[in-house]
């Protein structure tokens, strides 16, 4: 007799043996994980808020209808991110200012009114390609399904909107099945709803250039002749 559980003929058995729904040891060290307020399900992420693992209580049908799964999935998932996100803001505003010492500023040599504006033209042309990547991903909501289709949801700006879970397939499926399809898809929902290194903001050399020069205003008005060059010690 055919042993594979029944709705879930997509994938044979040794596909999910063979692609496990927890991480190593290794990522999961410093994970941050959330768990519903029942205890169905524990939801790890890194603490910038990638989802690493996604694990089911044992027994967890005899705490929650199958039907009622995707709420338990929703509240533990928005539970590890909003602790990541704590996370995020309190190295924030732990981390230093590291802004340009007087050692390692730009050459005072001279600036005219013309490079100047070459440079804000620049810098200009710079913030609006930023703005160009980043519309697209914090601007719209991404949708998501599983490889087996049981599971799929939607997010914005790397928050989780919905999500469903096929409770008839849940209500038979192994848990290790129900935990590698949660996986997938709250992994592709975070990966194309959040803008990634995008979320440190724009770089190009003219805008550290540009940051250089403002940082020391003085020097500034010395490179554009409008102030006087302290005389050599």
């Amino acid at each position: 007799m055919n042993d594979r559980r029944w709705g879930f003929e997509e994938a044979d058995d040794e596909d999910y043996n063979a692609r496990p729904a927890t991480p190593s040891a290794e990522a999961a060290a410093d994970s941050i994980e959330g768990r519903d307020p029942d205890g169905v399900i524990t939801v790890a992420v890194t603490p910038t808020a990638d989802v690493v693992s996604v694990n089911l209580a044992a027994e967890w049908k005899t705490l929650v209808d199958p039907h009622g799964l995707h709420a338990c999935v929703l509240a533990a998932t928005n539970a590890a991110t909003m602790q990541a996100l704590a996370v995020q803001v309190e190295q924030q505003s732990s981390t230093p200012d590291t802004g340009p010492t007087p050692s390692s500023r730009v050459e005072e040599v001279p600036l005219s009114r013309a490079d100047v504006m070459r440079l804000v033209d620049a810098v200009s042309a710079d913030l609006a390609r930023f703005s160009d990547q980043v519309s697209p991903i914090v601007d719209r909501t991404v949708a998501a399904e599983s490889p087996g289709r049981h599971a799929s949801g939607t997010a914005k700006q790397g928050r989780i909107l919905s999500l469903v879970v096929d409770a008839h397939w849940a209500a038979g499926a192994r848990n290790s099945e129900i935990e590698y399809e949660l996986l997938n898809v709250l992994r592709q929902l975070h990966t194309r709803s959040s803008p990634g290194e995008l979320a440190s903001g724009p770089h190009s050399p003219a805008i550290s250039e540009l940051t250089a020069l403002v940082s020391d205003p003085t020097a500034f008005l010395r490179r554009l002749g409008l102030m006087p060059t302290p005389p050599v010690a």
